[in-house]
């Protein structure tokens, strides 16, 4: 998923973020930190003895307990596209990719 993540999530997290006028910031994504993640054993990143929703993203867990931030770092992760509903307001076969129709026609639409 990591490789499409620019086309499929990205594109469409933007136009949500942006329709309310804020920037998108995504520290994660930056290429040396996926590398290192990526390099860190399997145990550091996933503990499989705690139920779904709460074994994944460990790493990230244990900073947000140790940032004070307890019932947000047991919170099970959920994805933009479906914690703002969007998802079910987008068409099925529209990609995060894609230009929206209304907005590549000319003239037609003025962004205020």
């Amino acid at each position: 998923d990591i490789g499409r993540i620019s086309d499929r999530n990205l594109g469409r997290d933007n136009r949500v973020i942006g329709d309310h006028r804020r920037d998108c910031v995504a520290p994660y994504l930056d290429q040396s930190f996926v590398s290192y993640v990526n390099s860190l054993p399997i145990q550091y990143k996933v503990d499989f003895t705690l139920p779904r929703g709460q074994g994944e993203k460990v790493i990230l867990r244990k900073v947000a307990q140790n940032l004070g931030l307890r019932t947000s770092s047991v919170l099970p992760k959920k994805a933009i596209q479906f914690g703002s509903k969007i998802a079910k307001l987008e068409r099925r076969k529209e990609k995060g990719g894609d230009v929206c129709a209304r907005l590549s026609k000319k003239g037609e639409t003025q962004l205020s």
